[in-house]
C-alpha cells in the first residue's frame, strides 16, 4: 500500500493517486492533486485563490503552511466591483465579482513551498497530470459541470472567462471535453521558472496590467512581497486524542476546539438520539455566541484561555449557501499526512491573460468581509473558516480531514470528528451520515434523524430548515485514516483511491 487520496473529484483523486504510484509521498501528491483540480472542479479552486496546508511528517514537527490570500493596500476609487445573482432553486444569492474583488493571490506559492520542502518527486514530474488535463482535456463530472452552470454569470462575465468556459458560446459541461492549454502552459513556466514568474515575473505583469486597465486593486508590489506563513498548528486534546487544525488568527480551528471542548465530558448516547442532536445543537449555538464576542470583529491571539475549564464552565450557565472550496486528504506507507483546503471564492470572473486561470474575488466575499467591502488595513491576511485538521493519537496521525463549505466546515469536521471518535463509526458512515448545523437562531437539518426526536427538537427551535436529501450546503468532507481507508463526501462528488 503505497497512501491513500480522498478529494473532491474522481479526477483530482485519480491526480494525487498516480504520484503516489510513482513513488511520490503524500505532499507531492497532495500538490499534484490541487493543481489537477482546477481542471476537475473548476468552480471550487484556482491557482489564483488561497489556502491552507497542514502537514504531519514523520520525525518532524506538524506545520500549517498558510497562503491564503493578503488585502492589498490600493484603493481605486470606483473598483469593477458588481453584484451577480446566482439562483439555488430554492433561494437567490448575491455575489460580488469584478475586477476589483480581487485579493492577493496565494496558492502558487504555497503549493511550490510545500512540495519544495516536502516532496520528494521533481516538480516537472508533480505536475504532469494537471498539464495532461489541460492539453488533452477531461470531462467534467456531471455535479461539478452543475456547479459551473450555477455560477454561470460569473464563468461568462467577461469575454475572457467566456473564451475558456463558453468557448463556442455554450457553458462547459460534462458532455464535451473540457480544455485549457493556457493553463497547460502557464504549468509549463512554473517548472522552468518556480514562483518568481507569478509573483515577479511575465505573469505578475499581466495581473498588474490587466488590474489597471479593469479598476481593481492588485498591483505588482503587492504580488512580490506576498509571503507563506508556516504557523504551529492549534493543538487541543479531547478524549484521548489530540486534535490539530487551524491556528489563529484563523477562527476556523479555535471553533471547532470550542465545540470539541463543550462536548468532550457529555454523555452523547447513540448517533441521532435525544442527547446527541440537543447537545450538539446546543454546543454550536454556544460557540457561534463565543464567535460574535470574541472572535468576529478582531483577530484572536491567544486561543488557550478559551479553551479551559474555567471559561467553558461560564459558557454552560446571511449565508453562503456554496462554499466555493475544495478539501484533499492523503496518507502515505511512510505515515505522512497532508491535509489541505483551497478556494477562489466564487471567482472574480476575470482571466489572468495567457494561463487561463481565473483571478479570486476574496475581497467581495461578505463572510470574509464582515464589517463591509474594503475595510480590512492594507495586507493583512483575510480571515478563513477553512481548517485542515489531523487527529493524532500516540504521535501518530489516526483521522486526516477537512471540509469546504463557508460557515458549514466548522460544523461538518465536527460532526466527522464525533462519529469516529465517540460513535465508532467506519470512515464511510462517519462522513456519509446526516449533519446539522446552527447559525444566527437557525436550525440546520439533514433526513435521516429519528422524526420524534426532530419533533422534540423544533419545541426548542422554533427557526428550523429541513432539507430533502443530503446537501453541498452542509460541506464536503474529504477524508483518510492510518488503516488506509477514507471517504469522500458525497455531497460534492467526492473520491477515494488506494494506492
Amino acid at each position: 500500500m503505497k497512501g491513500i487520496i480522498a478529494a473532491g473529484d474522481r479526477l483530482t483523486a485519480e491526480a494525487g493517486a498516480e504520484i503516489l504510484e510513482k513513488g511520490g509521498n503524500a505532499f507531492d501528491a497532495v500538490v499534484a492533486a490541487v493543481f489537477a483540480s482546477y481542471m476537475a472542479e473548476p468552480a471550487l479552486t484556482s491557482p489564483a485563490g488561497g489556502g491552507f496546508l497542514l502537514a504531519f511528517e514523520q520525525g518532524k514537527k506538524p506545520v500549517v503552511y498558510d497562503f491564503f490570500v493578503d488585502v492589498p493596500p490600493f484603493r481605486e476609487e470606483e473598483p469593477d466591483f458588481f453584484k451577480v445573482t446566482v439562483d439555488f432553486g430554492d433561494a437567490l444569492q448575491d455575489f460580488y465579482i469584478g475586477c476589483g474583488a480581487v485579493a492577493v493571490p496565494g496558492n502558487v506559492a504555497g503549493l511550490l513551498r510545500v512540495q519544495r520542502e516536502k516532496g520528494v518527486l521533481p516538480l516537472e514530474e508533480v505536475l504532469k497530470p494537471a498539464i495532461r488535463y489541460a492539453t488533452s482535456g477531461v470531462f467534467l463530472s456531471p455535479l461539478q459541470a452543475s456547479f459551473v452552470k450555477l455560477l454561470s454569470p460569473i464563468f461568462t462575465a467577461t469575454e475572457g472567462s467566456r473564451r475558456i468556459f463558453a468557448p463556442d458560446g455554450n457553458l462547459i459541461d460534462e458532455k464535451r471535453v473540457f480544455k485549457n492549454p493556457q493553463y497547460g502552459e502557464f504549468l509549463k513556466l512554473l517548472i522552468n521558472n518556480g514562483q518568481w514568474i507569478f509573483y515577479e515575473g511575465e505573469v505578475a505583469d499581466r495581473i498588474d496590467e490587466l488590474s489597471v486597465k479593469h479598476r481593481g486593486h492588485l498591483r505588482k508590489e503587492d504580488l512580490a512581497r506576498y509571503t507563506v506563513i508556516e504557523r504551529d498548528p492549534l493543538i487541543f486534546s479531547f478524549r484521548d486524542f489530540d486534535i490539530l487544525t487551524n491556528p489563529p488568527p484563523f477562527p476556523g480551528g479555535i471553533l471547532i476546539a470550542f465545540t470539541l471542548k463543550l462536548l468532550e465530558n457529555e454523555n452523547l448516547a447513540s448517533f441521532g438520539s435525544k442527547e446527541h442532536l440537543f447537545k450538539l445543537t446546543k454546543a454550536m449555538e454556544e460557540t457561534q455566541r463565543f464567535r460574535n464576542q470574541f472572535v468576529d470583529g478582531g483577530i484572536l491571539e491567544a486561543p488557550s484561555e478559551f479553551l479551559e475549564e474555567g471559561f467553558l464552565s461560564k459558557y454552560r450557565k446571511k449565508i453562503n449557501r456554496f462554499g466555493n472550496t475544495t478539501h484533499i486528504s492523503v496518507m502515505d506507507e511512510e505515515g505522512n499526512a497532508a491535509s489541505i483546503t483551497t478556494t477562489n471564492g466564487e471567482g472574480s470572473g476575470y482571466i489572468i491573460p495567457d494561463t487561463g486561470i481565473m483571478l479570486n474575488n476574496m475581497l467581495g466575499e461578505e463572510d470574509l468581509n464582515p464589517k463591509g467591502f474594503f475595510k480590512w488595513p492594507p495586507y493583512i491576511r483575510l480571515p478563513s473558516m477553512m481548517s485542515p485538521t489531523i487527529v493524532v493519537k500516540d504521535g501518530e496521525p489516526k483521522l486526516v480531514l477537512g471540509s469546504a463549505g463557508s460557515s458549514r466546515i466548522r460544523s461538518a469536521i465536527v460532526s466527522v470528528i464525533l462519529n469516529c471518535l465517540i460513535f465508532g463509526m467506519d470512515i464511510k458512515s462517519a462522513v456519509d451520515s446526516p449533519r446539522i448545523h446552527y447559525e444566527k437562531g437557525t436550525v440546520f437539518i439533514e433526513p435521516g434523524f429519528k422524526e420524534n426526536v426532530v419533533k422534540e427538537l423544533r419545541k426548542k427551535y422554533k427557526n428550523i430548515i429541513e432539507f430533502s436529501s443530503l446537501n453541498l450546503f452542509f460541506g464536503g468532507v474529504q477524508a483518510v485514516n492510518n488503516r488506509f481507508h477514507g471517504a469522500g463526501d458525497p455531497r460534492r462528488g467526492g473520491f477515494v483511491l488506494k494506492i
